[in-house]
């Protein structure tokens, strides 16, 4: 029979792994795009493409 408090131990472990993973999933998902927005801020010489992101972002909301 499976130990109660070994069960747990586990249960928490996992979770919090996966809270490790999401926050590191979005950390790259963030910074992908903020590498984007600046590589097209530099081609075009503007702030342009940053408050047109901006804009989106705030209209979703």
């Amino acid at each position: 029979m499976v130990d109660i408090v070994s069960y747990t131990l586990v249960s928490i472990t996992c979770f919090c792994f996966r809270l490790v993973v999401s926050f590191q999933r979005a950390h790259i998902h963030y910074c992908r795009k903020q590498t984007t927005l600046v590589r097209r801020s530099v081609s075009t010489k503007t702030t342009a493409p940053v408050l047109a992101e901006y804009e989106v972002l705030k209209s979703r909301k």
